[in-house]
């Protein structure tokens, strides 16, 4: 099998953040048929062409999952913030609140 390796479409297009049309339109255009299902497989000659074009895209979607998971870390502290505080409020609560009996003697 002296045959390149081969990639599935849909592995490609999720890797560098792009449409199944977006691509088959430039491949086509740089003269590279591949047809328009997610499921066809392309060669490291193809991929290389993506990625060639659509590098800048792969790294935009890496900053955005960058600043999304920042943003998750930081509600996350915001939240573990807040629960103590209310912990604390609540058990300064419960520290001063009196417990009051009622008795009737007959």
């Amino acid at each position: 099998m002296a045959e390149s390796a081969k990639l599935r479409l849909n592995k490609v297009l999720r890797e560098l953040n792009i449409s199944l049309d977006r691509a088959v339109e430039y491949l086509s255009s740089k003269g590279h048929e591949v047809e328009a299902r997610p499921t066809a497989k392309i060669t490291n000659e193809v991929y290389n062409v993506l990625l060639d074009e659509f590098q800048t895209d792969r790294s935009k979607k890496v900053a955005s999952k960058e600043v999304g998971e920042e943003k998750r870390k930081e509600k996350e502290a915001i939240r573990q913030e807040l629960e103590k505080e209310n912990e604390l409020k609540r058990q300064k609560q419960e520290e001063h609140e009196v417990v009051k009996a009622k008795a009737n003697l007959a």
